[in-house]
C-alpha cells in the first residue's frame, strides 16, 4: 500500500531527481518524518500526528493510525499510537497542519466536465429543459461530448484524469457521477458495464433525471389546468440497496414543471425503502423541507451552477431552519465550480447575501460527511472514523480556525492527499518517502502528483500537451460566475 509499508527510501534519490531536477537540493522538510521498520512480511502502516478534525469536532495534536489495506486504524492521541504501533511509519505535523476526511462531491458530471462555460451562458432560464432541449422558444447550450477512459485514445484518458486532479487539488477525494478515470480519485456510480467495476468502487444510483427527459413537454397539459400526467414507472425502482441520487426541481421556484417534479418526488420518497437525496432542489420551499427532513432527504446543493442557469438557488434560510441535511457539490465545469473549495466559496457569498449563517464548521460538514450520507456510504468514507477508508487531506495551519484553514487552502497549503491510504498528491514540503511511486512536478501546480501519470504512461510536458485546451487542473479564472 503506498506510503504505508515498506517506506524504506530506497527511491528518494530517483524522486527528488523528477521533482527538483538533477543537482538540486532538497527543501527542508515542514513535518518530521520517520520510516517504518523493517517487519518483512507484516504491514505496520503510518501514524499521522496533526490537528484532526473529528465527527465531534477538532483534536489538536491527536494521532491517526492508516493501516496498511488503505483502512483507517485507531484515532487517539499521539503518543498512545507511537506506543501501541512501534513499528509503524510516523508523519508528525503536530501544531503544523490539520488532518481532514477529503471532501466528497455528492454529484458531477465527469465524462463532460472537462469543457468552459459556453460564451452564451446566461441566468435567464426557467428550467433544465430550456437550456437542454430549446423549450419555451429558449436558445439551447450546447452539451460537450461524453468522454470516456479508454487506453486507445489518450487525450481522452488524459482529459478525465486532469478532471480528476482538478478535484483532488480542490480537496475531493470522491466524486459522484457518470464516468471519470480509474486509479485517481474514488469514483460513485452505478455498475451496469464491465469497465465500471474498475471505475465505480462504490455504488450510488445517480441517474440524471427520475421521470423523464423532457418533463417540460410531458407536463404542458397539466401546467395549462389540463389532468394530471402520469409518468411510467421506473425501469429500476427496485434498486433499493443503493441511495438514489437524481436532479429534482432543477428549475426556478416560478416553473410549473419544477415545482411538479418536487411534489412527485417526495411522494416517492415516502416509501421510505431506500436513502433518498435530491439533487440541485432550486425549486424546493419551506414545506418542502420540512419533508424532507422527515424523510431524511439529503439536499445536494450546486450554488454556482443554479445562479448561472436561473438566477436563483434554494432558500439557504429556510432550508438551514428547517434542519434539512444539506451536501455541497459541484455539478460540472460547464456552469458550476471548478472545485469544492470554489464551491465553499460561492455558497458563502450566497449565504451572506442571504443573511444566513454558514460557519466554516457547518460548509466542512457539507462538504465531507453529508456528501458521503447523501449517497448512503457515510459508512465508508467522509469522516476520520476507525474502520472508514482513509481518503484524507493534509493542509498547513498557522493558527486559527482548522476548519477555515481546510476550506480556503491554496495549492501551496495541500501537503498531501491520500485516497485509501494511496498518497496522490505531496508537497515538496514533506519527505518524498511517504509515497513509493514517482511523484512527478506538473507545471504551475505546488503538489508533486504520485503514480498517476506513471499509470498513464504519461510524462508532465505529454500530459500537459493532450490536455491542453481543457479546463486546467490549477486555474479557476474562467469558471461560471456566482452572482447572488
Amino acid at each position: 500500500m503506498t506510503g504505508l509499508s515498506g517506506v524504506r527510501g530506497l527511491r528518494t534519490a530517483a524522486l527528488i531527481s523528477i521533482v527538483l531536477g538533477a543537482g538540486a537540493a532538497p527543501a527542508q522538510p515542514l513535518c518530521e518524518f520517520t520510516p517504518a521498520a523493517d517487519t518483512g512480511p507484516r504491514m505496520p502502516g503510518l501514524i499521522i500526528g496533526a490537528d484532526a478534525l473529528l465527527p465531534d469536532g477538532r483534536r489538536p495534536g491527536h494521532g491517526v493510525h492508516v493501516r496498511g489495506n488503505g483502512g483507517i486504524g485507531r484515532v487517539t492521541d499521539f503518543d498512545t499510537l507511537r506506543t501501541a504501533y512501534p513499528d509503524a511509519a510516523v508523519l508528525d505535523c503536530r501544531g503544523l497542519a490539520v488532518l481532514s476526511p477529503g471532501f466528497v462531491n455528492a454529484h458531477e458530471h465527469p465524462a463532460t466536465s472537462y469543457a468552459f462555460p459556453d460564451p452564451n451562458l446566461h441566468p435567464g432560464y426557467a428550467h433544465r429543459d430550456e437550456w437542454r432541449l430549446g423549450a419555451g422558444g429558449k436558445t439551447p447550450l450546447p452539451i460537450p461530448e461524453r468522454y470516456r477512459f479508454a487506453p486507445e485514445n489518450p487525450r481522452m484518458s488524459a482529459v478525465l484524469t486532469a478532471v480528476e486532479l482538478r478535484h483532488l487539488l480542490g480537496g475531493a477525494t470522491t466524486i459522484a457521477g457518470s464516468g471519470g478515470a480509474p486509479g485517481v480519485i474514488r469514483n460513485i456510480g452505478r455498475h451496469e458495464r464491465p469497465g465500471d467495476l474498475a471505475l465505480y468502487d462504490a455504488e450510488a444510483d445517480v441517474r440524471t433525471f427520475p421521470f423523464s427527459f423532457s418533463v417540460v413537454e410531458d407536463l404542458a397539459d397539466e401546467c395549462r389546468g389540463g389532468p394530471a400526467h402520469t409518468f411510467p414507472p421506473g425501469e429500476d425502482d427496485d434498486l433499493t440497496f443503493m441511495a438514489y441520487v437524481p436532479h429534482v426541481g432543477e428549475g426556478r421556484a416560478a416553473s410549473c414543471a419544477a415545482r411538479a417534479e418536487v411534489a412527485r418526488y417526495l411522494e416517492r420518497v415516502r416509501r421510505r425503502d431506500r436513502r433518498y437525496s435530491l439533487v440541485h432542489g432550486v425549486a424546493t420551499d419551506r414545506d418542502d423541507y420540512a419533508v424532507m427532513r422527515e424523510f431524511d432527504v439529503t439536499l445536494v446543493w450546486s450554488p454556482r451552477s443554479n445562479l448561472a442557469l436561473y438566477g436563483e438557488t434554494i432558500d439557504l434560510g429556510a432550508a438551514l431552519a428547517s434542519g434539512v441535511r444539506i451536501a455541497l457539490s459541484t455539478d460540472w465545469s460547464p456552469s458550476g465550480s471548478l472545485n469544492m473549495r470554489e464551491e465553499v466559496r460561492c455558497a458563502r457569498r450566497v449565504a451572506e447575501a442571504s443573511g444566513a449563517g454558514l460557519s466554516a464548521e457547518a460548509l466542512w460538514r457539507m462538504a465531507t460527511a453529508s456528501g458521503a450520507y447523501a449517497l448512503g456510504l457515510e459508512d465508508r468514507f467522509g469522516t476520520i472514523r476507525p474502520g472508514l477508508r482513509a481518503d484524507l487531506m493534509l493542509v498547513r495551519h498557522a493558527g486559527g480556525d482548522p476548519y477555515e484553514s481546510v476550506l480556503t487552502a491554496g495549492g501551496e497549503d495541500v501537503l498531501a492527499m491520500w485516497v485509501d491510504g494511496r498518497a496522490l498528491l505531496l508537497s515538496p514540503a514533506l519527505d518524498a518517502r511517504l509515497s513509493e511511486r514517482e511523484c512527478a512536478t506538473l507545471p504551475g501546480v505546488a503538489p508533486r502528483v504520485c503514480g498517476v501519470l506513471e499509470d498513464l504512461g504519461l510524462s508532465p510536458v505529454r500530459f500537459a500537451d493532450l490536455t491542453r485546451d481543457a479546463v486546467p487542473v490549477n486555474d479557476v479564472r474562467r469558471q461560471a460566475p456566482c452572482e447572488p
